[in-house]
Order: structure tokens, then sequence, then C-alpha cells
């Protein structure tokens, strides 16, 4: 063992679990933390480990599809192992690049209304913040991130998403005429294309890997205000998973007011905060579970928002997003 510890044990909350969740410890009926095992009993093997962990590209990949919000690691995982054909693999790596810049969109925008950010300062208005165009999206973000962290704004979401990447997210937008015209190709040339475009998207989520720290959740039900039980929306699985979520109590005191079921929320840095009015969630009478869908653009007099994981769109009420829409309209205005 190296005589200076410089790494601690809990500097890595997301090795540590994930070290316990694939790798389980059992003497008799005694079961241990790996992680905590393998820290105490060589913790020289414990750094090798947790290099390989921020380093080897297959494990990335799978960090990617277990703990990526659900409607990115959904379409990624789908577009790596259950296309029906080439033209199907290229619809789906599309809408998993539309995903990310849908998910990163909302994310942000509800942080900086959460945060009560003057988004006039930043020089964005009410038409392009309804915007349909992913270029305006990506700006939007952009502009929030810079602006934020130029005036030393505490904003979780600016570690997690570095403007590089925002770059080369508007870079792979360029090739959106690839994806649009993908059906009047060849298979060989759609298969050319996906191997074209795959890498840049697989580039773009590496580079997004924080976002793994986002949690994704709807409020289900909670005996104890603090400790809530909550739907969990993050792997390629679509279907929510409960689980017990803690909430700080001054965080708590400001959603109060809407931390129900009729919205989804994500927890950021230990912070929870409302994704409405740009991510919202669709549940079917028969369906159990509800399914996260995106805002994409207003239509006579509605917002319609597209479902993830299905070929249909929702139409919701304006009222619906009344609270935050004019929330945001105070921000703006």
């Amino acid at each position: 063992m190296s005589e200076e510890k410089k790494i601690e044990f809990v500097d890595n909350p997301d090795f540590n679990r994930w070290l316990e969740e694939n790798y389980a410890v059992a003497i008799e009926e005694f079961e241990y933390l790996s992680s905590d095992v393998l820290y105490r009993v060589s913790y020289d093997d414990y750094i090798e480990a947790l290099n390989r962990y921020n380093t080897d590209p297959k494990i990335e990949l799978s960090r990617i599809e277990e703990k990526f919000p659900s409607p990115i690691a959904y379409y990624f995982y789908q577009a790596i192992n259950n296309y029906q054909n080439d033209h199907h693999r290229l619809d789906l790596l599309k809408s998993c690049w539309e995903s990310i810049v849908f998910f990163l969109y909302g994310l942000v925008v509800a942080e900086a209304r959460h945060r009560k950010i003057s988004l006039k300062s930043i020089g964005i208005i009410w038409k392009t913040l309804w915007s349909d165009r992913l270029f305006d999206k990506l700006t939007i973000v952009e502009n929030i991130i810079d602006y934020t962290t130029k005036n030393g704004i505490p904003f979780y979401c600016a570690p997690l998403i570095p403007i590089s990447t925002l770059t080369l997210i508007k870079n792979l937008n360029q090739e959106r005429n690839g994806f649009e015209h993908s059906a009047a190709r060849t298979a060989a040339q759609q298969q050319a294309l996906y191997n074209d475009l795959y890498p840049l998207l697989e580039c773009v989520l590496k580079q997004l890997i924080k976002i793994e720290n986002v949690t994704v959740l709807r409020y289900h039900s909670a005996e104890t205000p603090l400790i809530p039980r909550c739907e969990i929306y993050n792997g390629s699985s679509l279907e929510g998973r409960k689980e017990t979520v803690i909430l700080k109590k001054d965080n708590y005191v400001e959603i109060l007011d809407y931390f129900n079921a009729n919205s989804l929320f994500a927890k950021v840095n230990s912070e929870v905060f409302c994704l409405s009015p740009f991510i919202h969630y669709y549940q079917e009478i028969h369906e159990t579970n509800a399914i996260i869908c995106f805002y994409k653009k207003e239509k006579s007099g509605k917002y319609l928002f597209e479902v993830v994981g299905k070929s249909q769109d929702k139409e919701f009420d304006k009222t619906t997003f009344a609270l935050m829409e004019n929330q945001l309209r105070s921000l703006v205005m």
C-alpha cells in the first residue's frame, strides 16, 4: 500500500457504487461492500481499478447505458444492440442525438429557472426560448453556462457540460441532412453513414460522462417529506424504478409548492429542481409507468411533445405548465 493516500475513499462515490453493483463480496452469510474491501485491502489495486474505470472505453459505454438519463441511454442502447436494419439503426442514432440536445436544454433552462437567473441579461428572448430549432437550443445552453461561469454564479450543470462539447454537438447537428435523407440510400450507404456518424456521437457522450450524476425522478409517495419514494428514470430501460431520494430541508422548502407527481424533476449535486416545461412525462391509462417526453413546438394553441421510444407526439394544454412558464417569463421579460 502506498505510504501516503492521496485519494480518499469518499472522493469517488460513483466508482465505489459501480464496484458494489458489479462485484459482490460475501463470506458465508456475511456481505461486504466490494469498494470498501478493495480500498482497505490494497489501495494500489483500488487506484488501478479507478483508473480503468475512468479510461476504459468499454466501461465508459456501460456507464452511458446504465447511468445516463433514460431517453439518452435508451436510444444509445437500442442503436447498438436492438436495431432491425441499417435504416432503423440510423433512426435510433438520430433519436439519441436529438435526445441529448432536448435533455441538455431542458436541464439547463430548468436550473436557470430554479436559480432565478436573469435570462434577459443573457440576451435570451421569449420566442427563441420556445424555438423548435436544435441550434437555438444549443446556443441557449451555451450562453447560460458561459454566463454563469464568467460571473461566478453557482450552477451545477456547468461542470457537467463542457462548452467544447456543445461545439461538437453543433457540428453533429450539421450532419442532420445525412440522417434525414438516409431512407433514400442503399443498405451499404446507410451502413457507411452509420460508421461515419456513430464515432461522433460516442465522442459526445463520453465528453458528457458526468451526466450520469443527474438523477431524473418523479414523485411517487412519501411517509417522511424529506425522504420521498420516487420513480427514477436513468439507464436504458424506459420503465422507472422505485427508489427513495433524500432531500435537503432548504431545497424541499423551495420546491414544496409543486413537488408532486405532476412533473418531472432532476437531482444534481443533492439539489432537486423541476424540469418543466421542456421535459415532461406521458402515461397511458393502461400503463403502469410514465414515459418521458420532450417539448417540440407550439401547435394550435397547445404544446406538442415527443414521447420517447414511441412514434407518437402528445399534445398538452399550456395550463399544464402555467407555474413554471410564469416563472420563466419573469426572467425573460
